[in-house]
């Protein structure tokens, strides 16, 4: 038997509690990702999702550990900051990107806050006619999560599921 890592149990309430929202209709997982990287010896978690109603907006939950994580942990390091990094990523269709892309970061902002960092990057297919421009908005939490916010995670998807709603009512109603 071994001592599961902080990662081990954040992976576990996460993805239990999105299955939960899976089978009470709220959303539809449609991919799950569960990697240990040798040459690097970190972890890594993922699910997507989109909502069940009308839902077209891709959103992606990423848990991460590196194997300094792993090491601060299992080694009890005075110095260092045990933990995960936590990564969401939405994916949906824009049409034109200035505008697209403020208004798209205005309501992670208006949910999330001013405390996380919201990426956006643009993709489009060469040679595809017509021109379909794809945004990833990935949103980056500033510090590392463990078990003390574990009873976060249902108000994290609560924010999670909003976002997804934003952000089909404004790109899928147009």
């Amino acid at each position: 038997m071994f001592d599961p890592t902080i990662y081990d149990n954040l992976k576990v309430v996460f993805e239990g509690a999105m299955y939960d929202m899976d089978l009470d209709g709220s959303v539809q997982i449609i991919q799950r990702t569960d990697r240990v990287e040798l040459s690097s010896m970190s972890r890594c978690f993922g699910m997507e999702a989109v909502r069940r109603q009308k839902g077209l907006v891709i959103g992606r939950i990423m848990l991460t550990a590196s194997l300094a994580d792993l090491a601060a942990e299992l080694l009890s390091q005075p110095d260092e900051q045990p933990g995960c990094g936590l990564e969401l990523t939405f994916i949906f269709p824009i049409r034109e990107v200035e505008p697209d892309c403020a208004f798209a970061a205005k309501q992670m902002i208006d949910i999330w806050g001013d405390k996380v960092s919201v990426a956006q990057s643009i993709h489009m297919e060469y040679g595809k006619q017509p021109l379909k421009l794809e945004n990833h908005l990935t949103i980056q939490f500033s510090r590392k999560l463990d078990e003390r916010q574990i009873d976060d995670i249902p108000s994290l998807l609560e924010h999670f599921l909003l976002s997804l709603e934003r952000l089909d009512q404004h790109f899928f109603t147009e």
